[in-house]
């Protein structure tokens, strides 16, 4: 769930929310994030919503669920990092000064979330045997991952294809066919890559075991890609055995019921 901006008065003390807003499909895996509300204007679609009209929510928000605390340090660190370099003004409101603090924090993460969608963008296209962006920008990462998928990849059944699973649903970005893997899913991250900690978190193995099974063929395989935000030269892969992606799926199922109960809403498919 995103972090967003109290648009109360100054004079209130609470300055960060949770936004109860999240990513629905119908059950046909339309999306269905939005909605036309009474006054005619387009609004997230609530809770609310989805029990009136038997919607389901996305893989990712259920995963939200389950508790990231490198995310939650790392955000906490980008608000200390931004108090110290933003300078309270003369009179300003400890509330005013608060504000921008945060604002400013999230400048790095906005950054990041818009490279990662225009790369997750490029690497789609380079699967569909499409043509390419030809901002410079992106010129390296791009020619990273195409090397890679000339090498691995045979096939694309498909890419960004809607899947409704028990109680869930969601985007799953390709099927295709990995030397030395065959037919599998994989998932494609654009993240930073430290070689001193893991790149693929339980999430990514999660998400995976969770769209195969909406897939409804578990004899495929399933497979974490990172094209590293910070080196465009690198591309880490990992291929989960069948173990973990049991495990996985077991895992997401419980994080499911988690999710139904606190929010009180069994969605389609599934039983608290």
């Amino acid at each position: 769930m995103a972090l967003t901006f109290s648009q109360k008065e100054p004079n209130q003390t609470r300055l960060v929310f949770t936004d109860q807003a999240g990513h629905w499909y119908n059950a046909e895996g339309k999306s269905a994030h939005v909605i036309i509300g009474k006054t005619g204007l387009e609004r997230n679609t609530t809770v609310g919503d989805a029990r009136k009209l038997g919607l389901y929510p996305s893989v990712t928000s259920v995963l939200a669920a389950m508790a990231k605390p490198q995310l939650t340090n790392w955000q906490m660190e980008q608000v200390l990092l931004a108090s110290i370099n933003i300078a309270r003004e003369p009179d300003e409101s400890l509330e005013s000064y608060a504000k921008r603090v945060i604002k400013a924090s999230k400048e790095q993460t906005t950054k990041a979330a818009e490279h990662g969608t225009r790369m997750h963008e490029e690497m789609e296209k380079i699967l569909m045997g499409q043509e390419t962006s030809k901002d410079e920008r992106m010129a390296p990462y791009i020619k990273t991952f195409k090397e890679w998928a000339a090498e691995n990849v045979t096939k694309t059944h498909w890419c960004e294809r809607a899947l409704v699973g028990a109680g869930y649903a969601g985007r799953c970005d390709a099927l295709v066919d990995l030397n030395g893997v065959g037919t599998c899913i994989i998932d494609l991250k654009n993240r930073k890559v430290n070689d001193r900690y893991e790149p693929f978190f339980e999430t990514d193995v999660a998400q995976l075991a969770a769209y195969r099974m909406a897939w409804g063929d578990t004899s495929v395989g399933c497979v974490s890609i990172v094209l590293a935000a910070n080196d465009p030269e690198k591309i880490v892969t990992r291929v989960w055995d069948e173990r973990e992606i049991c495990e996985a799926y077991q895992a997401f199922s419980a994080l499911l019921k988690v999710w139904a109960w606190v929010k009180q809403y069994t969605p389609p498919g599934m039983k608290l």
